[in-house]
């Protein structure tokens, strides 16, 4: 952009002049050259006009092709990493496919050689299987026999035995014999009597049995029954609770855990961190609250009875016990720390 400027300045001028003086007519009339000295003051006024068009132009040329330079370096830098993945995409298809090749021509290669051995194997493992079945069939026959021959031997000794024991034992067995008889003709003529006796017994016996039988199925199926209705009333709460709607009016106190814990930091101060559930956003905005909620000495904290704390070993146990899988296993020593820092920490205090 063009412009001027004004300058003004005072300067004081020294030197000395030659000047020729007439005096007038006397004796001697005439002329003569003195020098005579001066000093003055001279104002000085200068306004410079300075034309930057031409330099404004060159600037705007210049802009003009460090635009085109910086498009041209962006153009070639894109083009150079474009260059460079896709050499490397193909370098590594290229190795990929080779390695892929050179497996799959050995595996080829490997099943051309062992293919012969394979079905040599497999005809001869068939051979093989044909001589167990004739073996075997001939073992059955062979075992069939030698039982049948032995289990013959073993009936004629066996009854060969008993013919000698009775022999040897003949004059017991005679009177055996004799006193069986006799008690038999004795208990046949007092039938009368003993069925009568025993009868009467015998249906009285039967009538108690039957009726404790009848009397603890009863008393089962009571209990069934109460097992069943209270089974059915509890089901049928939980059913209200969750499918009957609670309407808009109705107030109530829904609690939802949230871990608070400080930690001491280098300038010996705490750190305060509070971890809420993801699921409900609203608590991680308003961890400020919390924080002052949490720093209250007002509020009623107690230390963690046994049995939430055996609730949450329990169920600590399970999600560490979850994390192992097929793809994915959780060091040893991790899951013994953790359950180490929950054992020692007998200080957790809770407020419900």
């Amino acid at each position: 952009m063009s412009y001027s400027r004004d300058y003004h300045e005072t300067i004081i001028v020294e030197g000395s002049e030659s000047k020729t003086v007439k005096y007038p007519k006397s004796e001697e009339g005439g002329s003569m050259n003195v020098t005579v000295r001066y000093m003055e003051r001279v104002p000085i006024n200068i306004k410079i006009n300075v034309d930057t068009s031409p330099f404004e132009r060159s600037v705007i040329s210049a802009n003009r092709q460090v635009d085109f330079l910086t498009g041209s370096v962006v153009a070639t830098e894109a083009a150079h990493i474009a260059a460079k993945v896709k050499s490397a995409e193909d370098i590594s298809n290229t190795l990929v496919k080779g390695f892929y090749g050179l497996v799959k021509s050995e595996i080829n290669q490997q099943i051309i050689e062992i293919k012969p051995r394979v079905e040599a194997l497999i005809i001869e493992l068939m051979h093989h299987s044909q001589s167990c079945f004739q073996k075997k069939f001939q073992l059955e026959q062979d075992f069939g026999r030698i039982s049948e021959r032995y289990t013959k031997i073993f009936y004629d000794l066996d009854k060969e035995l008993q013919n000698r024991i009775l022999f040897l034992n003949q004059s017991a067995v005679s009177v055996h014999e004799s006193l069986t008889k006799c008690v038999r003709r004795s208990l046949s003529d007092i039938s009368s009597s003993i069925a009568t006796i025993y009868n009467k017994e015998s249906n009285y016996l039967q009538s108690m049995l039957f009726a404790s039988r009848l009397k603890s199925k009863a008393l089962s199926l009571i209990e069934s029954s109460k097992i069943y209705l209270f089974s059915e009333k509890n089901l049928s709460e939980q059913l209200k609770q969750i499918l009957i709607p609670v309407g808009s009016g109705v107030k109530g106190i829904k609690k939802i855990p949230v871990l608070y814990f400080e930690s001491r930091n280098q300038d010996n101060g705490n750190d305060v961190a509070i971890i809420s559930s993801e699921q409900i956003p609203t608590l991680a905005s308003n961890k400020t609250k919390l924080k002052d909620y949490f720093l209250n000495s007002e509020s009623n904290w107690n230390i963690m009875d046994l049995n939430k704390r055996e609730y949450i070993n329990t169920y600590l146990k399970l999600q560490l016990s979850s994390l192992e899988s097929e793809t994915y296993s959780i060091n040893p020593r991790v899951v013994q720390q953790i359950m180490q820092l929950w054992n020692n920490d007998k200080n957790i205090q809770t407020n419900n």
